[in-house]
C-alpha cells in the first residue's frame, strides 16, 4: 500500500467521482481507476460501489477512508516539520505559584508568543515551601511567590541552601480581599479587629504560613480567629469569598483580577507588613525559551502595579 494510493482514494471520495478526482490529481481517469482497483485487491475487499448517482462507500471503504485521512494528515505534519526551526517543534512551561491569582489572559499571551507546534503547560498552585522544592528538584523551571518582610529571612536561607536565586520584582502593603456585598466592603480601609467575626481563608500551612501565626496586625494575631478555612484551590477560594463573609489576606498584584469577580480589596489600617512579589529559579541555569518568554510577559504586567 502506497501513500499515493491513499491520496487517490481519499480524493475520489471527497470529489464524489473518479472523473472529478482525476482532474484534481492531474491524472487520467483510467489511472485513478486502476489505483483504486489495486487498493481493493490489496485489501481483499470492495471499497467503492459505482452508481448512477456517484460513489458509495462500503463498510470497509468507510473504515479505510477514516484511517487514510488520519494517516495523510500525519504525513503533512511530517513534511512541515522538515522546514520548522527545532525550537518551534515543542515547548514546555512548568511553573509553581503561591499566594497569587494570575491574570486569566497571561497564558493566552504566552501561547500567542511561542508559535509552537506542540506545547505543554504545567501550572502548580501550592505553598511557598513546595514552590521552592519544585524549582530545586526541577519539577518547575520557575517559581512565583508572595512573602512578607517577616518571612524573607527564612526564605533567603532556604534559597541559599538549595542553590536557588530569586528576584524581588515589586513590594507593596497588605490588603484584605472580601465580598463586595460584605458590610465591611463599604470602608476605605479596614481594621484587623473588624474581621474577627469573619471566616479567615488560608492555604495549607507550611513553614512560611506558620511564621504568620505569630505576627500581630494592630494587636490582632492570625491565630486568634475562631473561624478559619484551609483551601488549596484558588478558584474554590474565590467562589467561597463571593458567597460568604470570608476574607483572604493578600496584596496589590491580584486586586484587578479579583475585582472582575466582585471581590473588593481594602488596605489594612496600622499595618507595617510589606508584601514582596518574588520570582525563583535555579542558580547558573539558563532558562528555556518558554520560561524566558513567560517571565518577560509576567514582568511586563506585574512590575510596578
Amino acid at each position: 500500500m502506497k501513500t499515493q494510493q491513499l491520496q487517490n482514494f481519499v480524493e475520489v471520495i471527497d470529489s464524489g467521482s473518479i472523473n472529478k478526482a482525476a482532474k484534481k490529481l492531474y491524472m487520467t481517469q483510467p489511472n485513478v481507476s486502476r489505483s483504486i482497483h489495486s487498493l481493493e485487491e490489496e485489501m481483499g475487499q470492495v471499497l467503492l460501489i459505482r452508481t448512477n448517482r456517484g460513489i458509495q462507500l462500503t463498510p470497509a471503504g468507510q473504515s479505510l477512508y477514516f484511517y487514510a485521512k488520519s494517516i495523510l494528515t500525519q504525513f503533512q505534519m511530517l513534511e512541515k516539520l522538515k522546514y520548522m526551526n527545532p525550537h518551534d517543534l515543542f515547548n514546555k512551561l512548568t511553573i509553581s505559584v503561591d499566594s497569587i491569582f494570575l491574570r486569566d489572559d497571561l497564558i493566552l499571551l504566552f501561547y500567542d508568543h511561542i508559535k509552537s507546534a506542540d506545547t505543554e503547560i504545567h501550572m502548580f498552585e501550592t505553598t511557598c515551601e513546595e514552590v521552592i522544592e519544585n524549582v530545586s528538584s526541577l519539577k518547575s523551571e520557575l517559581g512565583i511567590t508572595v512573602l512578607n518582610n517577616h518571612q524573607l529571612s527564612v526564605f533567603k536561607k532556604m534559597c541559599e541552601l538549595k542553590e536557588l536565586e530569586y528576584e524581588i520584582l515589586d513590594s507593596g502593603p497588605l490588603y484584605v480581599h472580601l465580598n463586595e456585598n460584605n458590610p465591611l466592603a463599604q470602608k476605605d480601609q479596614i481594621n484587623a479587629n473588624d474581621l474577627l467575626e469573619n471566616t479567615y481563608i488560608h492555604q495549607p500551612y507550611d513553614l512560611f504560613s506558620n511564621i504568620n501565626l505569630s505576627i500581630s496586625v494592630d494587636n490582632v494575631q492570625l491565630s486568634t480567629f475562631t473561624h478559619t478555612l484551609t483551601m488549596s484551590n484558588y478558584h474554590a477560594i474565590i467562589h467561597f469569598i463571593k458567597n460568604t463573609n470570608a476574607f483572604l489576606c493578600g496584596h496589590k498584584w491580584q486586586i484587578k483580577e479579583l475585582a472582575k469577580t466582585h471581590i473588593k480589596s481594602l488596605l489594612v489600617e496600622n499595618c507595617d507588613l510589606e508584601m514582596n512579589l518574588i520570582i525563583i529559579k535555579r542558580k547558573q541555569n539558563t532558562l528555556s525559551d518558554s520560561a524566558s518568554i513567560f517571565l518577560e510577559i509576567f514582568k511586563q504586567y506585574y512590575s510596578g502595579v
